[in-house]
């Protein structure tokens, strides 16, 4: 069976697209889907942050024992832009599903400040990217016309909440908007 096209998109602030990214990375290394990361700020300057609170965590909870990843409530609320730069930074230079995953873990099981270019820089370096070169970038928005593009593109088809995840094709394409138990969600994307 050949990998299922995923459009996937999805925030780094959103605890129900880390556990849904995590599904989707071990679908990827099963061989059963090719997905394509989009960016989606759920809280883009200058409208106001949210209140952290912890009240997905008893629904979360078992999905993200499911799958192995440590979960614990942020201690802030962060803006994303700089963030979505970053894995952008990442994927052009070979290593965007690490960052990924590294600016997740960051933010969901350290508590650390994932809109600071000085955190981004640092976990960069951490997968091998070129500190000074990343901290430029971001610095200077490098990225930034590529994050207006998938964040038009999802507004565009209609995306307002994360994760949504567009599996297939054409007429033939699925929507599904949540994050779900492994066996449920592979079962929804990999519908014939």
């Amino acid at each position: 069976m050949a990998a299922v096209p995923l459009v996937v998109f999805s925030d780094f602030a959103c605890p129900f697209s880390y556990v849904a990214e995590a599904a989707v990375r071990r679908m990827q290394r099963e061989g059963l889907v090719q997905p394509t990361w989009m960016a989606f700020e759920l809280y883009p300057a200058p409208g106001p942050l949210p209140e952290v609170n912890g009240e997905w965590m008893d629904a979360l909870r078992p999905l993200a024992d499911e799958l192995g990843l440590p979960l614990s409530v942020p201690p802030l609320a962060v803006r994303t832009r700089k963030a979505h730069e970053a894995a952008a930074f990442a994927a052009r230079n070979g290593v965007g599903a690490r960052m990924r995953e590294a600016l997740f873990a960051a933010y969901f099981s350290e508590g650390r400040d994932i809109s600071r270019i000085d955190v981004l820089t640092e976990l960069g370096a951490g997968i091998g990217l070129d500190a000074t070169e990343m901290h430029v970038v971001l610095d200077v928005g490098g990225a930034a016309s590529r994050i207006d593009a998938e964040l038009e593109a999802a507004r565009g088809v209609g995306v307002d909440q994360t994760p949504t995840l567009v599996a297939g094709t054409g007429d033939e394409a699925r929507w599904i908007v949540g994050a779900r138990p492994f066996t449920e969600l592979q079962a929804a994307i990999l519908e014939q």
